[in-house]
């Protein structure tokens, strides 16, 4: 499918969220799913991937909720007890989000979240690295 099908795929996604929502300006909180490990690893490829998935989710409407661009700032993911806290919080965000938007090829991380997504009853909209549903 390419870039602008894919655009409007989004756009018509959000749109239904928005759908019967008094506030006019409501936008819907979407939870980005990519790379985890990556980003905490410090990639600075995959964190520039990850923030144009954000981007991506926000230009059409919704507001981009990416635990791992926003936990590492503040949360010592390479410590047991706060990496389980990181892990309480991504189901706590996960579960108040409207949508999971996953994005590129799944790691052992994504599919984590995908399973929980299932299991929170989310709908799961996939897109590969290029923001084209697939």
């Amino acid at each position: 499918m390419k870039g602008s099908e894919s655009m409007s795929k989004a756009t018509t996604a959000i749109a239904k969220l928005r759908n019967n929502k008094l506030n006019p300006n409501y936008r819907p909180m979407i939870f980005v799913i990519a790379p985890f490990t990556e980003v905490v690893k410090g990639d600075a490829k995959v964190i520039m991937a990850v923030r144009s998935y954000c981007r991506f989710v926000y230009q059409h409407g919704g507001i981009p909720v990416c635990p791992q661009l926003y936990l590492p700032q503040f949360i010592n993911l390479h410590r047991s007890k706060e990496f389980q806290v990181a892990a309480f919080i991504n189901i706590v965000m996960l579960t108040k989000c409207a949508e999971v938007w996953s994005f590129g090829n799944s790691t052992h991380d994504m599919r984590y979240f995908i399973r929980l997504a299932k299991r929170k009853n989310k709908n799961i909209r996939y897109f590969n690295t290029e923001m084209e549903v697939h």
